[in-house]
Parts: C-alpha cells; sequence; structure tokens
C-alpha cells in the first residue's frame, strides 16, 4: 500500500513545507474532525428537509421514527468503530487504517446525492459511524506520534476548531442550497482529503520504528522535524522494546488499571451526557419547536458562529498554562448545567409566554463557551495519554464505544418524549459530574 512511491511523494511535501511540514500533517489530520462535526450536525438542516415534500429525494416526508433513526443510527456504527479500527491501527499503521476510513465520506455523500429509499440513509450513517468511532480512536494517537512532545498538547486541542468550522460549513450552507449540491460538495470534499492523506502524509515514527527500524525512522524525523535528533529515535525504540500489548481481560485485572479505565472513561461520559450531541444533531428542529421570531435555520447558524468563534478558548486556556484541566472541567460543567437547566424550564414552563421566546437561543448561545472552555477536547486529551502504551489499544476501544454507545438513547428517544426531559436529564449529569471532578478526578503526569 506504500514503500517506494508513497515515500516519494510525502518527501516532496516535506521540501515544500519544509519547517511547516509537521503543521501540514496536523492540519490533514484534523480533517477528521471537521468530517465528524459534519457528520453529526448534517441532520439539522436535512432531517427538517427530509420532513417536508419540497427539496426531499426520498418524493415523502419522512415519520418521526425515520427521523430518529437517521439521527441515532450515527452512534451505533460509532461505538463498532473502534473495536474494529484501533486493533487494526497496530498491525496496518495508523495513516493505513486512516486512508480506509477517508473513503466512507465520499462514498456515503456521493450515496446521500442520490439515494431514493430511506434504507440507504441508515445504512450510511452506519457507515458514517464507523468513520467517527475509528477516527477519533485512531486520528489522535497518529496526530500524538507525529508531534514532539513540546508541541503535542496545543496542536491537538486545535483539532476543537477544525471540528466547529464543519459545523459552521453545515449551518451555513445546509439550510439553504439543494440538498444534492449540499452534500455533493462533502463528497469531493472527502475526495481531496483522501488524497492529501494518501500523498502528503507519512506514517508515524512510532509505527515506522516497528516496521522498519531505527534508520528509516531518524529519516522520517528529519523529514517531519527538518533536524537531526537520534535521541528522539531512542526513546521511540526503547518504547517500543518495553512495550506490551494486553487484552480486554487484563483491563479489568488489577484496581490500578479500573481506576485507569475509570479516569478515561468519565470524561467522555460527561461530555457527552452535557447535552452537546442532541444541539449538533436536532439544533434545528428543537428551535422548530419553539415560538421565536427568527428562522430556526438562522438560530442554528447563530449558535454555530458562537461555536467556531469561542473555539479557540481550549488551547489559548492550555497554553496560558494558569488553568488545570480540573479548574476547566468544573467551569464547564457548572455553566452547561446551568445552560440545560434554562432549555429545561423553556421547555416546560415558558413554551407559550412570547415575552420569554428568546430563552432557547440564549441558552444555546451561552452553552457553547462553556463547552469549549474544555469539555469538548480535554476528554480526548486525556484518552490518548491516560492508558499506559500496553493498554492504550484495548483501553481506547472500549472507552470510545461506551462513549458513544451512551449517546444513542437520548437521540433515538428525541421525538419520542418531551424536550424539557431531555435537558433535564442532561443538566442532572453536568452537575453529577461537578464533585466528580472535584473529589474523584486526578490529572495524568503527563498531560
Amino acid at each position: 500500500m506504500k514503500t517506494v512511491f508513497s515515500r516519494r511523494t510525502y518527501e516532496y511535501f516535506s521540501d515544500f513545507f519544509g519547517q511547516q511540514y509537521f503543521k501540514f500533517i496536523v492540519c490533514v489530520a484534523h480533517t477528521f474532525f471537521f468530517g465528524i462535526a459534519v457528520a453529526m450536525s448534517w441532520t439539522s438542516p436535512v432531517l427538517s428537509k427530509l420532513s417536508e415534500t419540497e427539496d426531499n429525494p426520498l418524493g415523502e416526508p419522512i415519520t418521526p421514527d425515520q427521523s430518529d433513526l437517521i439521527g441515532s443510527l450515527l452512534y451505533i456504527g460509532a461505538a463498532i468503530g473502534p473495536i474494529l479500527f484501533i486493533p487494526a491501527a497496530e498491525y496496518f499503521g495508523r495513516k493505513n487504517v486512516l486512508l480506509i476510513l477517508s473513503v466512507i465520506p465520499p462514498l456515503t455523500y456521493g450515496t446521500f446525492a442520490f439515494a431514493k429509499v430511506v434504507e440507504l440513509y441508515y445504512v450510511c450513517r452506519i457507515l458514517q459511524g464507523v468513520y467517527m468511532g475509528g477516527s477519533l480512536s485512531v486520528q489522535p494517537v497518529y496526530v500524538a506520534e507525529i508531534l514532539s512532545n513540546e508541541e503535542r498538547d496545543f496542536y491537538m486541542s486545535l483539532g476543537t476548531m477544525f471540528g466547529f468550522s464543519g459545523l459552521l460549513v453545515v449551518y451555513a450552507v445546509g439550510p439553504f442550497v439543494p440538498l444534492i449540491y449540499f452534500n455533493g460538495f462533502f463528497a469531493i470534499f472527502g475526495v481531496v482529503v483522501v488524497i492529501l492523506l494518501a500523498f502528503g502524509c507519512p506514517e508515524t515514527p512510532f509505527f515506522m520504528m516497528k516496521t522498519k527500524g531505527k534508520d528509516a525512522t531518524n529519516e522520517l524525523l528529519m523529514l517531519i522535524r527538518q533536524k537531526f535528533d537520534n535521541k528522539e529515535a531512542d526513546e521511540i525504540q526503547s518504547t517500543i522494546n518495553n512495550e506490551v500489548r494486553d487484552s480486554f481481560f487484563d483491563l479489568f485485572s488489577s484496581t490500578k488499571n479500573i481506576k485507569l479505565f475509570i479516569m478515561a472513561t468519565m470524561p467522555l461520559l460527561l461530555q457527552q451526557f452535557s447535552g452537546i450531541s442532541i444541539l449538533l444533531t436536532y439544533s434545528q428542529p428543537i428551535f422548530d419547536k419553539t415560538n421565536i421570531s427568527i428562522t430556526p435555520a438562522v438560530c442554528s447558524l447563530i449558535v454555530a458562529c458562537f461555536q467556531v468563534s469561542t473555539s479557540f478558548l481550549t488551547p489559548a486556556l492550555l497554553k496560558s498554562g494558569r488553568f488545570s484541566l480540573r479548574i476547566l472541567l468544573l467551569f464547564c460543567l457548572t455553566g452547561m448545567a446551568i445552560c440545560n437547566v434554562i432549555l429545561a424550564l423553556y421547555f416546560f414552563a415558558f413554551n407559550d409566554t412570547p415575552s420569554l421566546n428568546w430563552l432557547p437561543l440564549l441558552g444555546f448561545v451561552l452553552f457553547v463557551p462553556f463547552y469549549n472552555c474544555g469539555i469538548d477536547p480535554i476528554p480526548w486529551m486525556l484518552l490518548g495519554q491516560i492508558y499506559p502504551r500496553s493498554l492504550s489499544s484495548v483501553g481506547s476501544a472500549l472507552s470510545t464505544s461506551i462513549y458513544f454507545l451512551a449517546t444513542f438513547p437520548s437521540l433515538f428517544l428525541f421525538s419520542k418524549i418531551e424536550t424539557g426531559f431531555l435537558f433535564s436529564y442532561c443538566a442532572f449529569f453536568c452537575c453529577l459530574g461537578i464533585p466528580y471532578v472535584l473529589f474523584i478526578f486526578s490529572e495524568p503526569k503527563n498531560v
């Protein structure tokens, strides 16, 4: 799948970008976060159109149950993705696995552009979930192994900005263009990512050391860092020589390993139960249920603009060195709990009060900067660094699968229970997370 031809092409990219080459690699890798955000938020404008007859390629409006399946099946596939692709990355390489995953977006969006039956939507949404789950598991490993220790935290946290850029594109374009062009754009973008990843990006130094040895690793590090550092290659070789791969059973074989599993999984669950998946998946349908004078499409776009404009918060706060992960998580959870309470109160008590029709928009707009202050990238940063290398594959796979499985019920029940209950449930888990972070959570030394 590579050797001579692949190496020759990424060497050209290294020559072209020079000392900025590692930034190019990170940007290409972070397009997976862009793609994940698109897959998650794609339903917001699309489900509203599929529920009507105009600009509906299916020919007739979908039912509420069909809408809930299209919105939630993504997370069934996402729970499968880590189990399939994390072990595969150990055998076939991080880049090769990402390359396989990158084929899914152009395939699925191309299908969406021309599909005439709703069952194809179900299949494609499951495939997109596999893409999302596999990417979120393998991409952080790929980027972490490409970057040096000094650059890792900052450049990994930039994935948030790519993610919310995808969100902004969906909300800014989706409601206002025909679905065939909307889906066609993402299919073409996906093809570009496949090309850049295949020909412009190398395998990681860790996998190169395992498969090609120290000389090839030094050569690769020279291309990425634009300087020779034999010490880094020695450290990689030492890590691999001492590497032991454990099984799922080993993850629960000791109290220490169980604690690591909890430390890695709980922040992911707190992120998922915060309400972000409901906001991303059903933003426009939620505003359809309100009596606000601004159109639902514009409300969703306003929220997306706030998400993008505040996506710099975590990288900036981390780089300042003034705030610990605990402080950032406490701030996020407290603010998000308040926002969820505001949204729950509106749908329970004030939906028919004209003077309070602005509350849902306010709740979402306030939710976004609180979420962006840390709860978005921090759980993924922790996942990549909490587990020792012997447990990283099985631990990351299980933590990520649990994360996605936890999302399915709330999205599948969206049309079946009152919206106020959904936000009450999210507020409860945010409040539950505060004592966990305050008294139980501990920061890994290398984060």
